[in-house]
This record gives C-alpha cells, sequence and structure tokens, in this order.
C-alpha cells in the first residue's frame, strides 16, 4: 500500500468540467455527462438485459457471466449491513432493515460513477483540481493521480466496449494503459476498484477484455488492478499470463448460459 501524502495538484481546462452535488451527494462531472450524451451511437449504449446488441446478435456481458461465482463474503456483509442498521435503530421494520445494504450499496455506485469521471477528465488532459473535488471523494482522485506518476502511467483508451465474436461475450474496459518507459513500451488492460480489496474474479473480468481486445488485433502484455483508498492509498496488482483466468472465465460461460438458457433461445443466442 501507498500512503497519501496530502500533495496538492493543479488542474487544467476545468471550465469544462463543473461539478454538482445533489441531496444524495451524487456527483456528475457536467462536461463528461455531455460528451456521454453526444456518443449514443456508440455501441455500449446498446446494452439491455445485462447484454450488449449488435443488431438482433445478443452478446452477454463479461460482468453479467460472472455474477454465477458465489460471493460468501458478500453474503456476510449483507448480513452485518441489516445488523447494524437494526442496531442503530430497533423501530425499523423488516422492510427498513433489509433496504440497509442496498442503500449503503447505491452509494459505492455513485462513488464508483465519480471516480470514473475523474478518471475521464485525467484522459483528456484534465487534472481535476482535487480543492474542487468533494472531500469524501479527494482521496480517490489523490490515489489515482499518485499511481500515475508513480507508475508512470500513459492513458490509451478509457471506457472502450469490446466484442468477442470468437466467444460471444461483450464488455466495457476501463482502461489500456502504457505502463512504464520500456521500449518497446508494455501495453495493460487496466480495471479501476474503489471496493475494499482486489478478488480473483477482478482478473477474470479483465482476462476476457484482454482475450476480446486480442481478437481486433491490440495485443496487451498484461492486466491490472488498481484498487483506489479514500485516504489517498493505493493497492496495484498486475499479472501477464491470464491462461488459467481466462479458462476460468469461459467455464463460468457455461454455466451462465445453461441457467439462462430458456432467454437465451428467445433472442436466438445460440444460432
Amino acid at each position: 500500500m501507498v500512503a497519501g501524502d496530502g500533495t496538492s495538484y493543479g488542474s487544467t481546462g476545468l471550465h469544462k468540467y463543473i461539478y454538482e452535488a445533489d441531496t444524495h451527494k451524487r456527483i456528475s462531472i457536467l462536461g463528461y455527462q455531455a460528451r456521454k450524451v453526444s456518443m449514443k451511437k456508440d455501441l455500449k449504449n446498446e446494452k439491455r438485459g445485462g447484454m450488449y446488441w449488435k443488431g438482433t446478435q445478443a452478446y452477454p456481458s463479461v460482468t453479467q457471466i460472472l455474477s454465477v461465482i458465489d460471493k460468501p463474503t458478500l453474503r456476510h456483509w449483507y448480513g452485518r449491513q441489516v445488523f447494524y442498521a437494526m442496531l442503530a435503530n430497533p423501530n425499523l421494520s423488516e422492510k427498513q432493515a433489509m433496504s440497509a445494504p442496498y442503500e449503503i450499496s447505491s452509494k459505492a455506485k455513485d462513488r464508483g460513477s465519480t471516480v470514473h469521471s475523474i478518471v475521464e477528465a485525467f484522459e483528456n488532459g484534465n487534472k481535476v483540481k482535487l480543492t474542487s473535488i468533494p472531500t469524501e471523494y479527494r482521496g480517490y482522485a489523490k490515489a489515482f493521480y499518485r499511481w500515475v506518476e508513480q507508475m508512470k502511467i500513459t492513458i490509451l483508451q478509457h471506457e472502450r466496449t469490446i466484442f468477442s465474436e470468437q466467444h460471444k461475450y461483450a464488455g466495457t474496459l476501463d482502461l489500456v494503459v502504457q505502463m512504464g518507459e520500456e521500449k518497446p513500451p508494455k501495453l495493460y488492460v487496466i480495471d479501476v476498484k474503489t471496493g475494499k480489496d482486489i478478488y480473483s474474479e477482478a482478473f477474470m473480468q479483465i482476462a476476457a477484455y484482454r482475450a476480446a481486445l486480442a481478437e481486433s488485433k491490440l495485443n496487451v502484455q498484461g492486466v491490472g488492478v488498481i484498487l483506489l483508498g479514500k485516504e489517498g492509498e493505493y493497492k496495484f496488482e498486475a499479472m501477464e499470463d491470464t491462461e488459467v483466468k481466462f479458462n476460468g472465465f469461459l467455464a463460468c460461460k457455461k454455466i451462465w448460459e445453461a441457467l439462462n438458457e430458456e432467454m437465451l433461445r428467445k433472442v436466438a443466442y445460440f444460432v
């Protein structure tokens, strides 16, 4: 882990990235949102029912496929949140107590969206000034900037939607980066996380992205996960040999297809 040091960062071109906070403290970068509106023809917007679409052809999403993996840690976390909610307020109804984990999960999604907006701004040459970011998200931005600086990262692609025609799946990767100063440069597919830790299935996810990129003739040398911390710290793990992780992903895909056979036949997925 790398500790945050309170370093102050400058900014350029911030007039395009204006922050707003609503009553749920959900942050949106207006410049980024406007850019998303202009991307309506992008294939990543052709997504419904947990699948991406090209015309009438369905491609299950990578994250939907990996949802078949049992997550005992998540079940334990869910139970604890219900217990904590009842401790804080014994008068809660069953419905109110059971909804507590979802309220926390919603806040986590808001946090993730905000962090990805900061990454998007950085890719476009706008290093957002830390003092312009609400305090609760500031550490994540600081962690990302420190990772970029210390690992000598050059962002090449961000939020790219990719399709595997060979295996019939699709997904939207976070980053393709050049890492280090080696010649020739090494390219990595990176997934950005803001959760509790880095879990093994994250590498199955980006191994799938890597394989789909290879089909489009973009070969990368490895994959990595950057876990950003709220205090400005980060944790980074990378690997170059992803064959076992990709085979694990394909095994999950077979299980997902078997569990969703009826739906997939209705959309002519197996044709």
